[in-house]
């Protein structure tokens, strides 16, 4: 038998998934994502992929004289929101319905009419005898989406018109809008509320696809696959057509999940002349070209341009891809630019927001989304803390604190307080006076300070048994600290620190910066988030006076 290895190439159709090769051992000898090229030596060995909840796989032999062999998979039919499988009859029926929708007249509910919003929700197919209780979940989980204008008010009158056809698995709302900027929202059953932002523009309807999983609750996750499109007032679609754009869609949501450009030529060239009929994917395909190692600068420029004519140069997504772009030119961002007022739709932008914290100054509200931000796949989207009033965000009163929790803060170190209070001052009061996209006029001195009082509060407070001690309280219903997103993942690094520090190592600006560009949160957000953990601590500590 010979030795020799043959050059193995596996791929899918469409290039979407993850491989693995698998030998007779059943150990993993490969991997890769769309397409993989290894070498192995002869033996039988099985190729699988898999993309969303979809798998395909491929037995093969590699023979003794091989010298290259090809794997072809078959393209994935993985999960999508909306109902675009082939298939069954109970998915050809959804279709007829939803694609009806999709080209039917929104619904005037009071709430303007320069654009519009289709948000369905569906179900697999329901099995015999299981249609109350079906119907019951599919009720359930429609009741616990929200619609909320840009300042976080609930719209009630949103599903005033719904469209439930429980024999089918769907609900749906298709409505007229005013242009603007909007919030979903979903409440889940421990009464916890995600909030993801999107817009209307004038002259087109965006839509949003949900699916309702076949067991347990609605949830976050489901939350955040959905599928969103959007398509020009009036005019529909042939059914082929929107098959196509939301599997196109998915393929261009899944790859920026990946955080790679894995998708074909064909894709993306379908993505960047099915831009003007859906504007998404302009901003799918410009994040995905910034993937490239060396992006294409006149073609990104131009896919900006073209989108921003669609839905408005302010818009933050489009402010995100001008800061990149201005950024990969070795330029100062337009003196034109000024600071988002509105998070963007896609995390991708948010991020390049986040790397000129500057345009985010301006906005307490954008500063707290940093703060309560949840991964939510390509997704914006934070977690509504305390729902007091209906706003974005809110920061709760003081909790029941376990006698424990206060015995362990009565020492927070006022002096370390007072530091991030000047340096957050400082921070905002110089952004008050300067073009938005200039960096802030902080000094050394002010940076080093919040340093110093970051350093007081690590040593000199005891987070790991409050960390201990909170769970402790949650767990039993005896009350703990609300902390955000943002909180929680320092805790653990202030812990770092002090180890660092009890070292006899020094802990510098650039390595707590460092630490923060794995969280995406700028010096001023952590230093913020730092100054309200203090504040809690330390409030919940004073004597009161009565």
């Amino acid at each position: 038998m010979s030795n020799s290895k043959a050059s193995v190439t596996v791929n899918i159709a469409d290039r979407q998934g993850e491989i693995e090769v698998v030998n007779s051992a059943f150990q993993v000898v490969a991997n890769g994502f769309g397409a993989l090229t290894v070498d192995l030596a002869p033996g039988l060995y099985k190729a699988r992929a898999q993309a969303g909840g979809g798998r395909t796989e491929s037995l093969f032999l590699v023979e003794p004289e091989a010298e290259t062999l090809t794997v072809p998979l078959d393209t994935i039919d993985f999960a999508n929101p909306a109902p675009v499988q082939e298939g069954e009859d109970w998915i050809k029926r959804q279709q007829l319905a939803l694609f009806d929708l999709v080209e039917s007249e929104p619904e005037e509910v009071g709430l303007g009419w320069d654009g519009g919003l289709l948000l369905s929700l569906r179900q697999d197919a329901i099995h015999d005898g299981d249609e109350g209780r079906s119907a019951d979940r599919l009720r359930a989980a429609m009741d616990r989406l929200q619609l909320r204008d840009a300042m976080g008010n609930q719209l009630a009158d949103f599903r005033r018109k719904e469209i439930y056809l429980p024999e089918l698995g769907l609900t749906a709302v298709n409505l007229k809008l005013k242009a603007g900027y909007y919030l979903l929202g979903y409440q889940d059953e421990k009464d916890e509320t995600v909030l993801t932002p999107f817009y209307v523009v004038t002259g087109w309807r965006s839509q949003a696809y949900f699916h309702l999983p076949d067991q347990g609750a609605f949830g976050y996750q489901d939350f955040s696959e959905r599928a969103m499109l959007m398509t020009p007032s009036g005019m529909g679609l042939p059914h082929y057509e929107l098959r196509r754009y939301l599997r196109l869609t998915e393929i261009a949501r899944y790859a920026l999940l990946q955080g790679r450009q894995a998708i074909t030529r064909e894709e993306m060239n379908a993505l960047l002349q099915d831009k003007f009929f859906n504007p998404l994917f302009g901003l799918f395909a410009a994040h995905l070209l910034l993937l490239s190692p060396s992006p294409n600068q006149d073609l990104l420029e131009t896919v900006i341009h073209n989108t921003a004519g669609m839905i408005g140069v302010d818009n933050p997504d489009i402010q995100a891809l001008r800061l990149t772009l201005a950024a990969l030119k070795g330029e100062s961002p337009s003196a034109s630019l000024q600071g988002v007022s509105f998070p963007p739709m896609l995390s991708a932008s948010w991020r390049a927001l986040l790397d000129c914290p500057a345009m985010l100054a301006g906005n307490p509200v954008l500063r707290e989304v940093a703060a309560r931000q949840v991964a939510q796949g390509p997704w914006l989207a934070w977690k509504l803390e305390e729902d007091v009033g209906g706003r974005i965000v809110t920061r709760p009163g003081g909790s029941v604190l376990s006698p424990r929790i206060l015995e362990l803060t009565l020492n927070i170190s006022s002096n370390a307080l007072e530091k991030l209070n000047i340096f957050t001052k400082s921070y905002n009061s110089s952004t008050l006076t300067h073009s938005s996209w200039e960096p802030p006029e902080t000094t050394p001195a002010s940076e080093e300070d919040a340093l110093q009082a970051i350093k007081d509060l690590a040593c000199n407070t005891p987070w790991t048994e409050i960390i201990r001690e909170h769970k402790r309280a949650i767990r039993e219903g005896r009350g703990g600290l609300h902390l955000t997103s943002l909180q929680i993942s320092l805790l653990p690094m202030l812990q770092l620190i002090k180890e660092q520090l009890e070292e006899g190592d020094d802990f510098t600006l650039e390595e707590f910066r460092l630490m923060m560009s794995g969280l995406h949160a700028p010096l001023i957000i952590a230093a913020e988030a730092l100054q309200d953990l203090t504040k809690k601590l330390a409030t919940t500590t004073a004597p009161s006076g009565g």
